[in-house]
Parts: C-alpha cells; structure tokens; sequence
C-alpha cells in the first residue's frame, strides 16, 4: 500500500473524516459529527494528573442577551429610562502577592535591545504596573478577568480561540497518537520503511515549492531516502575519518546509491530483562565523501542531521539530489507550519530558507491529490493533526448569529460598541513598603495544548480503554473548557536566586497581601439582567477570590473585589452641575446589587433550568453542575492542598506524563 492510500485509509477508518474535506492547505475546516462533552468523573488513581490549572466545562446551551440600546427602536445616543448608567466602584484587596509588569521608558527599551545583542548581559525590569509613578492594575487586565467570567457565568459562547491545528511528534509515544503517527510515517507491515518522501523546499517569489529528490536505483525497491550511521560520542559518520554533521544542519555529499534491506536493532524489555532484535528496512550506506568520485561516489545528495534525542540517536539521513520537477504548497501548510510554536526554531526551514536561497532539504507527505499536507527538517519530523482547535469546539458555541450576554455588555466589534468601560485602579495610602523584595521567579511557559488529556474532553468510554485509546485532536471530543488556575500559596520565588538566565528568567517585585486598590468600572444604558450579570461577575460567593496578573500557577494574583453600585438619577443629573461628583453620588445598597443579581440568575435558569427559578436563584445557579466546577476554582479558603495542584515532574526516573494520566474535573480534585 503506497503513502496516498494508506493516508487515506487512517482518515476514513481511525479519524472519520475524508481527505477530500477541507484540511490543511485545503478551503478551511471541517466542523462534522456532535462533540463528546462529558468528561470522566471516576478517574482512577493511579491515572489521575495534576496541573495548577483547572477548566471549567463547556456550556451546552448559548443564553442569549435581550435587546440591545442601537438595534431595533433603541438607541445608542441618548439615555434610557429603562436601563441603567453610572459606575460600580471596585475595592480590591490582595490576598497573595500580586505582579502586573511594568511597561519599558525610552532609556529601559534601548537597555533592553543592547542585551539582545549581548545574552551574557542580564536585563532586568521587576517593576510593578506604575504608570505616571503611580502604582495601578490597568483597566486592560480588569476588563479581560471580568469578561471571560461573565462568558462563563452566562452560559454564553466560546470565543477568543487561536483556531489552529497543533503539530506532534511521537516516534516512542504509546499513546493513541503515537499508534496513527507511525501508520502515517512509516510502513509497519514492511519492517517500518518510510512512506515519508524527500526533497528540497524552495522559494519562489511570495510562494513555496518542494522539488522531489531522485528515486534510485530503479525497480521495486527504489528509494529517494538513506541512513548512515555515525558515532555517538565523536558524531564523526562512518566510513570517513573527520566528517560531523551538526544538528539540525545539512551538508552536500556524494555516495554510491544502495537498495533498502532488513537490518537489525535491539531494544531492552523490561520484561524479558534482556534486550530482543527486531527489523527495520531501510537504504544503508556504508560511507559517503564530499567530493565526487565516479567509480566509489557517483552520486549527488545531502546529509541532514536531526536533534541530539538523548545518545539514542545513531543515524543520520541522506536523500538524492532533486528532480527538476516541482510540487507546491499551498499557503495553508505554509500558515500553519508557521503557527507550530513548539518546534525547535534551528529546525525552522523558513527560517534556514533566508539564508539558504538555493533550498533547504526537507521530508514530507502528500495526499492522493499529490497536494503537500506536512513537511519537516527530519525524517520523522512533526506532523499536524487533521482537525483545528476550533473544530473541537461545538458549532452552538461559535455561532456568530446569536448575541450572549457578554456581546450585549462589552460590544462586537463588527455591529455594535459596548457600553461598559473600565478605568485604572490606584493602590491607597501608597508606601514604600508596598512591595515583595525583588527576587527571580521559578520559570513561567506558555500553555501546553498539545497535552490533550488535560485539554480535551476524555469520556468514560475513553478511560476504560488502554491509555493508548485517550482522545487526541483528531477525536470528535471537544476542548474541555474555560481555562483557570488554582489558588495556591505563595511559592513563586525560585530557589536559586543567583541563576538568572534572561531568556526565560524574569524579576519580579509583586505588591504585597492585604493591600487596597480602588477604581471605577463606567456602565451605560445596561439592562437589569445585564448590571446584574456584571455584579454577579464581580461579587463571588464567600470565600471566593479572583485571579488576576502574571504567576497564577505560581500563587500569585489571588484578589478579592468588593463591588459598590452608584446609579446616574438623570433628572439631579441636570439640575446640579456636580450632582455626580465630588463625593455627592449615592450608592443604591446591597439589596439593590442582590436584586439586581437574582434578576440575573432568574434570567439563565429560565434557559438552561427554569424549575429552579425563584427567591433562591442566586444560591441555585451556583449550585448548577457547571457553576459548581467554577466555585470549586474561585474558593480561596478551601482550596486544594498544593500537592495536588503543583506540575507534574518530567524526571530521568520520574516522568510523570510518560503515562499520559488525565486531569479530572475540579470538584474531583477536592
């Protein structure tokens, strides 16, 4: 069976999708069967994850937002009676330390592009957020914080998605997507020869082109890929006496072609406590030159290595020299090549193509279309997954035709603004013992999607089978929800506080527990279900804290927000030019902001549970199934012992996602 059919094959049997769906390089992507959205509850113990993070379950129905000031008969340019305008002022208090960066001066940014050019230099910049010397949260990181809890909390729709499709690599993974990367990359039934084809990427004006290398010999067992081994320690290839290749780089050799035999490897089972041989086809050369040599090096070709891999690695891969012949790529492969931001940058062939105008060789799969769908520096290089992180995503929850609560509050940038606008909030009785002691911060790494079994739905169905069976991006599960991090206590400070490396090190001198910020958050024309909505945001049950900054995972960012409600009275607007200022405003109340918050929760229960409906509301949305995995989250006094929400370790003898353990929903963490 050739590449194209067995693609073909693992698409229509292990994927359920067909090629000739949109996909990568194609019209866009595919939104097919109905989500799998309930996540396993009984997790067993031994594989069970952990995570500073936590996700709070999709919503399955979208609650849409009454009519909106600007549409219809209402309007955005005068006042309603109806609706509600004026401020809520926020107090908010720290309850662990709290760091939003300082943004750079002229003279900091100069300092900062002198050391790019000089790593050995360390820059640092441990600032606090003080803008005109004055220690604030922005109101940029208040409206983010709010937003997404109000999406949440309205049971409205997922948005904000980097709509991409994740690349893997998993030559040893013995999970599922480790089983569907072999059967694409190599010929199992065959000792494992590659169905990867080889060639050299190229330029062409605005546009890409893979120029195919040569198959040789001809016959049944022509090959355009070839391996030759090299020594671990000296990295000196074999068959010559000085010649090393560095990784992830490529040189032009020449060599005497050969066919692809069975060769023999070994690897240790554990089991048998004894090391077993097993087979694997490929080409083997026994030396290459780099100069020609008619009789002993007819040949042209270049030698790529790939990464180190540990002292694994033994063999570098040779292909023969392109064919005139030229295949393109479409801009989508090349969009999403680009978009793959774990790769090794010095495996980055668009970057090596700026230096290297006459190509860079390249490894690739094409479909039964002879379309290019991925390609990589090395032989078995990362692959991308058929489906996006949008396609995990129900269509009820992208749908643009419905407005949610959380458009009607903070506007759609295409049809109308929002009516709600958040200023800076200033620390009080500001001093200079305000501060943490500036210290180095254990390292902060961005999210980690690719880990699916923390970031997608795993059913129960999928916990019963082999950890090899979990679903992965090519699943019909969905993503598992709103991403939030635990409370946890204060462990930022990395141990070793002379070890700075300023490539990924940073400084920080976060403001202190227990200190007071206070600010204003403007609202016009909000209905009551809408105020409510945003109170309800606000205001967190007992105990309840927000996260806010930079160092969630680490402790950091635990705030507690009081709300105090000051409604506009339009009539004392106009008689008394200062009737809304210098103090002279009136707050409505807790009963108003309860009220205002049960108008809120009757609206949603009306959707989503109208039997629940009531006095009670408040109590009652809270106590919903989803709402009850977001309290879990937001609870700072009865938060999850460290332990159970610290990393997991990646060891020599201890790499604890090696098993691929899943992350069970927050109330189980507890």
């Amino acid at each position: 069976m050739g590449l194209s059919e067995a693609m073909d094959k693992i698409a229509k049997e292990k994927f359920k999708i067909t090629l000739d769906k949109p996909g990568p390089g194609n019209q866009g992507p595919v939104h097919c069967e109905k989500k799998q959205m309930k996540h396993a509850v009984n997790i067993p113990e031994d594989r069970r994850a952990r995570a500073p993070y936590n996700f709070v379950p999709l919503n399955e129905k979208v609650v849409e937002a009454e009519e909106i000031p600007g549409k219809g008969n209402l309007t955005f340019d005068i006042y309603h009676n109806d609706k509600n305008t004026g401020y809520i002022e926020l107090e908010i208090t720290t309850r662990t330390p709290l760091y939003i960066r300082d943004t750079l001066t002229k003279d900091e940014m100069e300092e900062k592009t002198g050391i790019e050019k000089d790593p050995k230099k360390k820059y640092i910049n441990s600032d606090f957020f003080s803008r005109a010397g004055k220690k604030r949260i922005p109101g940029s990181s208040l409206r983010g914080m709010v937003r997404t809890m109000v999406e949440m909390l309205c049971f409205g729709k997922f948005g904000f998605v980097d709509d991409k499709r994740l690349f893997f690599r998993a030559v040893a993974d013995r999970s599922k997507p480790g089983s569907d990367y072999m059967d694409i990359m190599i010929d199992k039934k065959n000792n494992c020869f590659p169905r990867i084809k080889a060639g050299v990427l190229k330029r062409l004006n605005q546009s890409y082109v893979i120029c195919p290398s040569k198959t040789l010999p001809g016959g049944h067992d022509g090959t355009q890929i070839y391996r030759i081994n090299f020594d671990k320690t000296t990295k000196i290839v074999d068959g010559t006496t000085s010649f090393k290749v560095p990784e992830f780089e490529f040189k032009e050799v020449y060599f005497k072609p050969v066919v692809p035999q069975d060769h023999t490897h070994h690897r240790y089972d554990k089991w048998k406590k004894a090391n077993v041989p097993y087979a694997l086809r490929y080409a083997k050369l026994a030396s290459i030159s780099e100069t020609i040599d008619v009789h002993k090096y007819p040949q042209k070709g270049l030698i790529i290595a790939s990464g180190g891999f540990g002292k694994k690695n033994h063999l570098h891969w040779v292909i023969n020299e392109p064919d005139n012949k030229c295949i393109s790529v479409d801009e989508g492969v090349i969009k999403e090549y680009k978009n793959d931001s774990s790769r090794d940058e010095r495996a980055d062939l668009l970057e090596k193509l700026k230096v290297c105008k006459d190509g860079v060789p390249c490894f690739y799969i094409i479909n039964d279309r002879n379309k290019v769908t991925s390609f990589g520096h090395t032989g078995m290089f990362r692959l991308s997954y058929e489906k996006t992180i949008g396609e995990h995503i129900p269509l009820e929850l992208q749908n643009e035709a419905k407005i949610d609560i959380a458009d009607a509050i903070f506007g759609n940038e295409k049809t109308f603004a929002g009516r709600i606008f958040f200023e800076d909030v200033l620390l009080q009785n500001p001093t200079d013992n305000d501060y943490e002691e500036v210290r180095i911060s254990k390292t902060l790494l961005g999210p980690k999607p690719t880990t699916f079994q923390h970031y997608l739905v795993q059913t129960e169905e999928n916990l019963n089978q082999h950890p090899r069976n979990l679903a992965h991006y090519n699943s019909l599960n969905a993503i598992r929800g709103n991403k939030l991090y635990w409370h946890r206590s204060d462990t930022w400070k990395k141990d070793n506080q002379e070890d700075f490396n300023p490539k990924i090190d940073i400084k920080m001198r976060p403001i202190k527990p227990g200190k007071i910020f206070i600010g204003n958050v403007r609202i016009e024309n909000l209905s009551d279900v809408e105020l409510g909505a945003l109170l309800f945001a606000l205001e967190l049950p007992p105990n309840c804290c927000h996260k806010l900054g930079m160092g969630k995972p680490l402790g950091l960012g635990s705030v507690e927000i009081k709300p105090t409600l000051y409604l506009s009275e339009r009539e004392n607007r106009y008689k008394d030019l200062f009737a809304e200022w210098g103090g002279k405003s009136k707050s409505e109340g807790q009963d108003k902001i309860d009220n205002l918050k049960k108008t809120f929760a009757n609206y949603i229960l009306e959707t989503i549970d109208s039997s629940k409906n009531g006095d009670n509301a408040i109590s009652n949305l809270w106590d919903s199934s989803r709402m009850k995995e977001l309290g879990t989250m937001l609870n700072f006094d009865e938060k999850p012992a460290d332990s159970n929400t610290e990393y997991l370790k990646i060891e020599p003898r201890n790499n604890e996602f090696k098993d691929r353990r899943v992350l069970p929903l927050p109330t189980a963490v507890k």
